[in-house]
């Protein structure tokens, strides 16, 4: 690997975020499909064998929100990702978070209860994500009369979550509510989302519901 080389094992957002942000990189292929994310190289990076992994120098970033948190601040920074003093970097934040911690246990987990017996969860712990129709209403109502989630400015977290957003949308896993149908066509339209589908996300392999 060569010094200050970008290499990402891949998956959309991630490819994605340095297309937006204009970055040279250099892709590997850990298709689950082939069983390449279980090669021992790759469980070095990442033990979980699951994508995507980024890699600059010594740094090693797993997860798609850590790895757009840690392009757009180190790359993107006050373009990207807000400020750490703007008023919208907590909101640019919760999104972020809000995409694999509410949104994708929400989707995953679509029509199925836990049971706990009748004594309810202990001490009233229990998933901290509502369902499916829940985070629609709470997505629609935050896109209303917006372009992106910031508002008018677009940010890492319409990479993150947005990316997220668009995937639900073509497999059915989300309902094509109208915002969120607007919201996804406006990302698409970019064409570092475009480029970024092209390698990762051909319609071809992902047949929709």
């Amino acid at each position: 690997m060569a010094e200050d080389e970008i290499v990402l094992h891949y998956s959309l957002i991630a490819l994605w975020m340095l297309e937006e942000l204009g970055l040279p990189y250099r892709l590997v292929d850990r298709d689950l499909r082939t069983g390449k994310n279980r090669a021992p190289d790759y469980l070095r990076l990442n033990p979980m064998g699951l994508g995507p992994t980024l890699q600059i120098d010594e740094v090693v970033v797993s997860e798609n929100p850590a790895i757009s948190i840690y392009l757009a601040d180190r790359f993107g920074y006050g373009v990207l990702a807000p400020r750490i003093e703007a008023p919208d970097r907590g909101a640019y934040l919760k999104w972020m978070v809000y995409s694999t911690a509410v949104l994708e246990p929400a989707v995953a987990l679509d029509g199925a209860r836990l049971d706990y017996g009748a004594k309810g969860p202990p001490r009233n712990w229990g998933p901290n994500w509502g369902d499916v129709d829940e985070v629609v209403r709470v997505l629609s109502r935050a896109l209303d009369g917006r372009d992106y989630l910031l508002g008018a400015r677009f940010s890492a977290a319409d990479v993150m979550l947005g990316g997220m957003i668009g995937m639900r949308l073509f497999t059915g896993m989300l309902p094509a509510e109208p915002v969120l149908v607007a919201y996804n066509e406006r990302l698409e339209a970019r064409p570092a989302r475009q480029r970024a589908g092209a390698i990762t996300w051909p319609a071809s392999l992902f047949p929709a519901a």
